[in-house]
C-alpha cells in the first residue's frame, strides 16, 4: 500500500539539459538541473569572478576555464542524465 502512494522521482530530460546548457553553460545551470550542485556552484562562482576581472589576465583565464568545462560537458550531459535517472543496480 506504501509503494502505491509514493510517487516516483521525475526523470530528467537530456533535452532540457542541453537546452540550458546553450542557454547557460559558462553559469552551470545545467549541472544544476542533473543534481550536481557543488560543481554548479563552481561554475557559476568562476564566471560571476571573472565579469569584472575581464581586463585582466584572471577575467579572460576564468572564462576560458569555464569555457572549456562547458564544452566538456556537452559530451558529458548524456552520461550524467543516464546516471541520475536509472536505477541503482543491486538497490
Amino acid at each position: 500500500m506504501l509503494a502505491m502512494t509514493l510517487r516516483a522521482p521525475r526523470r530528467k530530460s537530456v533535452g532540457l539539459a542541453y537546452m540550458l546548457w546553450a542557454l547557460f553553460g559558462l553559469f552551470g545551470l545545467h549541472r544544476l538541473y542533473l543534481g550536481r550542485t557543488l560543481s554548479a556552484a563552481g561554475m557559476a562562482a568562476i564566471t560571476v569572478l571573472s565579469v569584472p576581472l575581464i581586463w585582466s589576465g584572471l577575467g579572460l583565464l576564468g572564462f576560458v576555464t569555464t569555457g572549456t568545462w562547458a564544452l566538456a560537458d556537452a559530451l558529458l550531459i548524456p552520461s550524467m542524465t543516464r546516471e541520475l535517472n536509472d536505477p541503482v543496480p543491486g538497490a
